[in-house]
């Protein structure tokens, strides 16, 4: 079965190299920038938009008289970019005529120079993989810290997008690999996610919220009211906002980190296929109206809701487990799962389920049973179909659980479908 990877390594460049990665990030911004400004001011002007690759080629003719800068780097860089601002500026206009609001369609914004995303792009043909060391185009051969783990024998690589977070750089090939047909054929299982723990399997396996949010929030009040103190354009200034930048890098890190173990500990991959659980079953859950409740908007969000579920779908793609999902007013929590009585009175509070019929078990593992007997009561017995292909929408958002009837399936991201020759 052949399928798109992406692995994402660190780099080891030297200083003239990283001044070169600089300056294509630079380059990616400028372009996206350039290509939003001249769409604006089309639509001003009551004009029919300019698709990408004709603008592209209005840039690649004034690269030859006003941006000769532009021959330093690779003319990937520019064709990405500036796909990458069509997109955006795609997604405003179908969000609007979706009906959401001006907050949620999200205009695309300028890029600034110390707020944006350090990042850009280039296509496959440019990229050559040896042990410990890639070659990107133009910027030449760069150390990898990391040595035998990108693919070298691969048929096909898509492209590489090198990023800067903190002071470091990575990068994140995306090719084509080659991965065994696996199907499991172990008993479903219900997976409820909470903030007291990560989330609760209807095995009785729990998986511990690092929390790495909470635990740095002294530390990150310390660092921000050190800013504050600092005077716009010092040499302080900038090492500050260092510190902070590499301190919310370890948040994310940290809880990336517990993600992937409880995901990968959940689909039982390094086991048999007779042990690995066939069906993984979770609830849908609107997080948007969760984190209105100011209260626990934040750990919430510290637990990534969204990124567990995303990860147990491309996951359960590659090793043959079905992830289905349940209705978010399902009231998982709130069912005995000894008789079937609904207790509507339940809170928050409430960490022990208590019911009539004599059952007291934590709430969250009540939930996950519930999960899955109501797969095997239900679901299974009726041939519903779950939206855990594993595939992501292309804004690069946890997929939504309506589809098209009977197909079972989503559609490829517009990022993958297009291919550049």
């Amino acid at each position: 079965m052949k399928t798109i990877k992406a692995y994402k390594t660190e780099l080891k460049p030297n200083n003239k190299q990283a001044s070169k990665l600089e300056g294509c990030c630079g380059y990616a911004r400028f372009v996206y920038n350039w290509a939003l400004a001249y769409w604006i001011d089309e639509y001003k002007r009551g004009e029919k938009r300019t698709g990408w690759m004709k603008l592209n080629t209005k840039l690649t003719e004034l690269k030859q008289t006003d941006y000769k800068w532009m021959y330093e780097y690779p003319n990937w860089i520019r064709v990405y970019a500036m796909r990458n601002c069509d997109l955006a500026y795609q997604n405003f206009f179908r969000n609007i005529k979706n009906g959401k609001s001006g907050k949620q369609s999200g205009f695309p914004k300028f890029k600034k120079k110390k707020s944006a995303k350090q990042s850009f792009t280039i296509n496959g043909q440019a990229i050559k993989i040896e042990s410990n060391r890639i070659r990107l185009g133009k910027l030449g051969w760069l150390k990898l810290k990391e040595k035998d783990y990108l693919p070298i024998a691969t048929e096909k690589i898509y492209n590489a997008t090198i990023t800067k977070r903190g002071n470091r750089w990575y990068v994140s090939v995306q090719c084509d690999v080659e991965m065994p047909e696996r199907k499991a054929q172990g008993e479903p299982i219900g997976v409820d996610v909470g903030i007291k723990s990560l989330a609760v399997t209807s095995l009785g396996n729990y998986y511990e919220n690092p929390k790495a949010l909470q635990k740095a929030q002294e530390r990150l009040v310390r660092l921000n009211r050190e800013l504050s103190r600092r005077k716009l354009g010092h040499k302080n200034r900038n090492k500050t906002q260092k510190k902070l930048a590499r301190l919310y890098w370890r948040i994310e890190n940290i809880r990336k980190d517990a993600l992937h173990k409880a995901t990968s500990d959940i689909l039982a991959i390094a086991k048999q296929d007779t042990e690995r659980p066939s069906v993984v079953v979770i609830e849908d859950l609107n997080v948007r109206g969760m984190v209105k409740n100011h209260h626990i908007a934040q750990a919430i969000s510290d637990a990534s809701f969204c990124e567990f579920r995303r990860q147990l779908e491309y996951k359960g793609n590659w090793y043959g487990t079905e992830v289905y999902v349940i209705d978010r007013f399902y009231p998982s929590s709130k069912t005995c799962s000894n008789c079937g009585a609904i207790h509507q009175d339940l809170k928050l509070s409430d960490r022990i389920f208590k019911c009539e019929c004599g059952l007291e078990i934590d709430r969250d593992l009540n939930a996950a049973i519930n999960l899955v007997n109501w797969y095997k009561n239900t679901a299974k017995h009726a041939g519903i179909n779950a939206c855990g292909d594993g595939k992501v929408t292309d804004l690069g958002q946890c997929p939504s659980v309506k589809q098209e009837a009977g197909s079972g399936k989503l559609v490829n991201p517009v990022w993958l479908q297009m291919e550049l020759s």
